[in-house]
């Protein structure tokens, strides 16, 4: 009699376990939404080659942490070192002729107001010098007037009249000697002043020589950025995944060299059944299960829900052909503490939190 009452006790008991499991486990149903099938993802980012070359050193390998800036891989850049060490011997040479053509330009200039200078001097003098024989020649005039009044007279002889005409027609001639001296002196300095277009030459010359040094500079540039480019760094803080390559062997242009992910940026996808769509929203709590990690939970929040069924982002790939059954969206969820050592394509299971959507 004890031992049937223990026994239906037992079972009651066990009931009311069973019953409470069953509750607790239909409410969960009712009051989540658990998706089985959820993987961990990141920004991949692929480095190719820029150009065709051959891979002269690799600085990692795979499984090592980078951080932004690191050198990852060098391609051979001789030939643009050598192209910029020549591009720098020209423009070294064009300079040079550039402070030489201003030595010149400087010196002609000097020479030319210097010669100038004593021409107009010159100048100066003959046309005094030739003032002076004009002031001679007038009262030598005046002299030859008096003379002829005098010699009228009979108050001055013949010979004397003829000296003063004589002494007349002397101070003519050096007076047009003069002046014709003047003109001479007055053409060379107009011819020295012509000069001056060599100046001019000179800095068409040097012109030029600035434009050519500018075009050389851009060169350099131009070669120093290609050069740049055969030395690969990372974009991003981030883990080697993959190296495609050797040292030693060739990359073509645009050929993958290095795989690497953000290690700052995980986020879990779940493809969550549209007919719990309704229930979902961004900023639900999320209790998160990663299978590499089984006796831990870890928690997340809903940063965003997908707006196309992944049976349509298929089709957008191929062929595929949406069927009557169940679609799923992606639904996106911040990992918010994130264990040590994670890796994208990890399996993940989610329980989404949407009992305040029901009203519980």
């Amino acid at each position: 009699m004890k031992t049937n009452k223990k026994l239906r006790l037992i079972i009651l008991v066990l009931g009311v376990a069973l019953v409470s499991v069953l509750s607790y486990e239909l409410f969960y149903w009712l009051t989540h939404v658990y998706e089985f099938d959820a993987r961990i993802k990141t920004e991949l980012t692929t480095l190719s080659s820029p150009v065709d070359a051959n891979i002269e050193k690799i600085y990692v390998k795979e499984g090592d942490q980078v951080s932004r800036g690191s050198l990852l891989v060098a391609l051979d850049s001789e030939v643009e070192r050598l192209r910029i060490e020549a591009l720098k011997v020209d423009l070294a040479r064009e300079r040079a002729r550039v402070t030489k053509l201003l030595a010149e330009k400087d010196a002609l200039e000097k020479n030319l107001k210097s010669r100038i200078a004593t021409k107009t001097e010159e100048i100066r003098a003959l046309r005094i010098e030739r003032k002076s024989i004009d002031d001679r020649l007038k009262l030598s005039q005046k002299n030859i007037d008096r003379s002829k009044i005098l010699h009228g007279k009979q108050l001055l002889s013949s010979k004397r009249l003829e000296e003063e005409q004589a002494k007349a027609l002397d101070l003519a001639g050096q007076v047009n000697f003069a002046a014709a001296k003047v003109r001479v002196a007055e053409r060379e300095r107009d011819e020295i002043e012509a000069s001056k277009s060599s100046i001019g030459v000179l800095v068409s010359e040097i012109g030029i020589s600035g434009i050519t040094i500018e075009k050389i500079k851009i060169l350099i540039k131009e070669s120093e950025e290609k050069r740049k480019q055969r030395f690969i760094v990372s974009p991003i803080d981030g883990i080697i995944d993959n190296i495609f390559k050797y040292e030693g062997e060739h990359a073509e242009e645009n050929e993958n060299l290095i795989l690497l992910h953000d290690t700052k940026s995980f986020w879990i996808e779940a493809n969550i059944e549209e007919t719990q769509l309704r229930h979902l929203k961004v900023s639900q709590k999320v209790v998160i299960d990663i299978d590499a990690y089984p006796f831990d939970s870890f928690t997340g929040v809903v940063t965003r829900i997908g707006s196309v069924t992944t049976a349509q982002m298929d089709r957008g790939n191929g062929d595929a052909r949406a069927s009557k059954a169940t679609q799923r969206i992606p639904v996106y969820i911040k990992l918010l503490d994130p264990p040590a050592t994670i890796a994208p394509g990890m399996l993940v299971e989610v329980n989404i939190q949407i009992y305040d959507q029901l009203g519980f």
